[in-house]
């Protein structure tokens, strides 16, 4: 299995446990930036849902990111999940 493949699945499985989380599904946009090994997932949502996916003291995230690597490491690549923050908004 190729990066890209692995990338569009774990994409998939991303965006599943994400919409699991937010109220408004129609603003997740997860942007994919292969890269050598690793893969960063790039998760951006409504301004309201952004504490719903972070989670209190940032354990939500945390899972996320746990679940991610433990699939990652299954299909052999390294992947990071970044969470833009959206103060300024």
């Amino acid at each position: 299995m190729d990066q890209e493949e692995a990338a569009r699945i774990l994409e998939s499985m991303l965006l599943s446990m994400v919409t699991a989380l937010v109220d408004k599904e129609d603003e997740i946009n997860i942007g994919t930036h292969p890269a050598g090994g690793t893969v960063l997932f790039e998760v951006d949502v409504a301004k309201e849902d952004v504490g719903k996916l972070i989670g209190r003291s940032g354990k939500t995230a945390g899972a996320l990111r746990h679940i991610l690597g433990a699939a990652s490491a299954k299909l052999r690549v390294r992947s990071i999940l970044a969470i833009p923050d959206k103060k300024g908004e």
